[in-house]
């Protein structure tokens, strides 16, 4: 696959892929723990539940211990925080705040929403990946824990990721005392030489890097591809990107959620199925939990990890950050993972399958929510659009 000459990979990284479940939640808790000089921790959700509070704990202490700590939550995701876990939050010497209201009276504009999840160690080491902090994600007695994978990155690339966390954290009317000062110049390399990138959507500051890695990636694949997708309703560039794709021969997967929480979307995606089958690509639904995975994998050489998912919310109203991995052996193991779920834990959809779901009710109401979901993107793109080159937080 072709990379872009304007965000270049850097070679030098040692990863770790992460996926849902306790490993994941662990291996935050323990980079907590080894912090010695400062913590960014932003993420859209973050529950009032065992597992939230197991990462607000380990925030807690490092703070306790001389760690400066900046914690940026988003108001929409995490608006139902109780007063007594704030006030708990913020006398522990946290440096806390939510990001961005969701309606801006002045001008009748949308705020983009903070979509990405990250925990920035030092300046040395960060996960980056789909998953919130709640019982859902790592899974429970009686709650199947929801799907998705993570990045843990230590190298160079952390210094990119320590810029954009410390611009998103240093909002123009915030205090010197509370400003995030750390600047990384460089990191230890390390011998796996793992070469890789991060990238942003911010429509505020002209961002869509990774739209533009995904539309590379349906142009320049010549063998294969693995799409897990949580939230799937690519647009009409992107739809032709894949026909073209399939019609080169490439053979293509697409994995989807069997239920969602998202009823809505999962009808308007649902309306898709017909486009995507009758351009010989393959759909599987995942069926032990909610899939919320938001990855792709290219002729077993590239993948791509983060928060991103495949539609104009993620596009343009949300801050959304992944990692692209380009290297042969982690992603044809990556592959692989990927290759192991579809055959153990999803059910394939043919065309049979599809016409035999096909009610006149389920037509209709297929239609009718993807014309819906249409609508309230399309506004969302107006009203975040109005002054988009001033950032709003």
């Amino acid at each position: 696959m072709k990379t872009s000459p304007r965000h270049d990979y850097k070679s030098g990284h040692s990863i770790e892929l992460l996926q849902s479940g306790e490993s994941f939640f662990s291996a935050n808790t323990e980079l907590i723990e080894q912090a010695r000089q400062y913590i960014h921790f932003q993420t859209y959700i973050i529950d009032e539940d065992a597992t939230g509070l197991l990462v607000i704990d380990a925030l807690i202490r490092a703070a306790s211990r001389g760690v400066r700590v900046y914690l940026l939550l988003d108001a929409f995701g995490t608006e139902y925080l109780s007063g007594s876990l704030l006030k708990r939050i913020e006398e522990s010497g946290i440096l806390f705040r939510f990001f961005s209201p969701v309606f801006i009276t002045k001008g009748l504009q949308l705020s983009l929403r903070l979509h990405h999840k990250v925990l920035l160690i030092d300046g040395e080491a960060a996960i980056i990946g789909g998953m919130n902090y709640a019982d859902r994600y790592r899974g429970t007695q009686s709650l199947t824990r929801w799907l998705d994978f993570a990045l843990l990155i230590k190298g160079p690339e952390c210094v990119h990721i320590n810029s954009i966390l410390r611009r998103l954290w240093n909002k123009t009317f915030i205090s010197k005392k509370e400003r995030a000062n750390e600047i990384v110049h460089t990191t230890r390399m390390y011998e796996e030489n793992i070469r890789l990138r991060v990238l942003e959507n911010n429509w505020y500051r002209n961002k869509i890097e990774i739209l533009r890695t995904y539309r590379s990636a349906f142009r320049h694949a010549r063998e294969s591809m693995v799409i897990f997708a949580s939230y799937f309703l690519p647009g009409r560039n992107e739809r032709k990107l894949i026909r073209s794709a399939s019609r080169r021969g490439v053979n293509i997967k697409i994995v989807l959620s069997a239920e969602s929480d998202a009823r809505m979307f999962k009808r308007a995606t649902n309306f898709l199925y017909g486009f995507i089958l009758s351009n010989n690509i393959s759909i599987y639904e995942y069926l032990p939990s909610n899939l919320h995975a938001k990855v792709a994998t290219v002729d077993g050489k590239w993948c791509t990890i983060g928060s991103y998912n495949l539609n104009h919310l993620s596009d343009y109203g949300s801050i959304e950050l992944n990692v692209d991995v380009l290297d042969t052996l982690f992603v044809t193991r990556f592959e692989k993972l990927l290759n192991g779920i579809i055959k153990n834990d999803c059910r394939q959809i043919t065309f049979e399958d599809y016409f035999r779901r096909r009610t006149w009710f389920s037509r209709m109401t297929d239609w009718f929510s993807y014309q819906m979901i249409r609508l309230l993107m399309r506004l969302m793109f107006i009203m975040t659009s109005r002054n988009r080159k001033r950032q709003s937080t």
